[in-house]
């Protein structure tokens, strides 16, 4: 259009940036950004949300929040695009604030603004503002078509564990689709329950609800953490044949953490080799991490080299090869996996929870003493570790959870 030396008015714009937002074209995003600026202001005014949200999911958001915060006038579609790109990169402090501002300016949230903020108050455990808003789509009527909603309430209360609140959600709706039966059995494969998923995987194909790849990866999880490894199986095998789902490589990752669990290490070896996919580090990890739970050492240091191979950048594979050759008391080539990780400069990110203090969420880190509610913090750790020994948990001597004791180990491999 611009080669014909067409007019590009804020609809031809607003679809542009729509696509850019889909396959993260920044680049052009800008350009567009660029000559919007160039054309009369309430063209630009028209565009502004459309390039929140581009700047958004380019992962952009610092731009994004420039343009938001210069709007003089802001529209529930405002705080929505800004807030759906918080939400989109996990950050939950920024969203949680911006949503109070929106509160205090007065705007009434609508439901694409609720839909938003249910799957983060999943994330951040902050289920009193779920349930808020729970009650929130209970009082207005006009909220209560929206499945949508519901399907966001059943994924928030199953993804925290309430598995009882998220049923009587699920048992309350008239219309369900695949994704309320998809949280649903991804909430009790979560609780171990992969029978009950199991059931609700079979109620779901007999109305008619097809299940997409998505629900294939809940039942197989499902199985997974249940020990189902039979059903898992089967469900697999007639993927594609049953339910019309090709196998991806997200269902092949199922079924080598179904196989590593049971102990069944050289079934999900044969996943992992015979598969039409490229494995990833992360399927490496998952066997690597079978592989020291039931001591085949062999098969855990072939695999240990296939991920080395891959130079992965972040430190938790390393922790886990070395906590393998730990548990086996290979030394020499646990300070190996220390060397790599120098060499690499890789660094183990230290640990970090938010704490919900009423009006906001403080960000807590592993060894944090400047935190100000870390008088408060500390004794409640130190009450849930007595808890946890009650219960009879007792952590391996041989399990190496920090740099630091890879760096220990490191001397003792030296000494050996």
């Amino acid at each position: 259009m611009r080669t014909s030396l067409h007019h590009l008015d804020s609809v031809a714009m607003v679809i542009g940036l729509n696509a850019c937002s889909h396959i993260g074209a920044l680049k052009f995003g800008m350009e567009i950004h660029g000559y919007a600026i160039r054309t009369p202001s309430d063209v630009f005014d028209n565009i502004k949300n459309a390039l929140i949200t581009m700047y958004s999911r380019c992962r952009q958001l610092r731009h994004a929040y420039i343009l938001f915060h210069k709007m003089e006038q802001k529209d529930i579609a405002t705080w929505n695009a800004m807030l759906s790109g918080y939400t989109h990169m996990d950050r939950s402090e920024e969203a949680s604030f911006l949503f109070r501002e929106m509160l205090h300016e007065g705007i009434q949230p609508n439901y694409v603004t609720i839909a938003s903020i249910l799957p983060l108050c999943a994330r951040i455990a902050n289920l009193q503002l779920g349930r808020e808003f729970h009650c929130y789509i209970m009082k207005h009527e006009e909220f209560k078509d929206y499945l949508l909603l519901w399907n966001a309430l059943v994924d928030m209360y199953a993804r925290s564990g309430k598995i009882v609140e998220a049923r009587r959600v699920f048992d309350s709706l008239s219309i369900r689709d695949e994704i309320t039966y998809t949280s649903m059995i991804a909430g009790y494969g979560m609780k171990g329950d992969g029978e009950t998923a199991l059931k609700l995987f079979e109620e779901m194909f007999k109305f008619e609800i097809k299940p997409d790849h998505v629900a294939m990866v809940a039942v197989l999880s499902a199985c997974s953490h249940s020990g189902l490894v039979i059903q898992g199986q089967s469900l697999f095998e007639h993927m594609f044949s049953v339910y019309g789902v090709t196998p991806r490589l997200e269902h092949y990752s199922c079924m080598v953490d179904l196989f590593g669990r049971a102990g069944l290490l050289n079934r999900a070896k044969e996943v992992i080799t015979g598969m039409p996919y490229k494995p990833t580090a992360a399927m490496w990890a998952t066997l690597i991490g079978a592989c020291r739970i039931h001591g085949n050492t062999l098969m855990g240091e072939w695999a240990a080299g296939k991920l080395l191979e891959m130079k992965p950048n972040h430190s938790g594979y390393y922790v886990l090869i070395a906590n393998m050759y730990a548990a086996a008391g290979c030394w020499n080539k646990l300070a190996h996996v220390r060397t790599s990780m120098r060499d690499l400069g890789v660094r183990k990110a230290p640990g970090c929870a938010w704490v919900d203090v009423g009006n906001r969420f403080s960000p807590f880190l592993v060894g944090d003493t400047l935190n100000p509610h870390a008088f408060e913090i500390y004794p409640l750790m130190e009450g849930l570790n007595e808890v946890m020994k009650d219960a009879g948990y007792v952590n391996g001597e041989d399990f190496v959870s920090s740099e630091e004791d890879l760096e220990e180990m490191n001397v003792m491999g030296n000494a050996f």
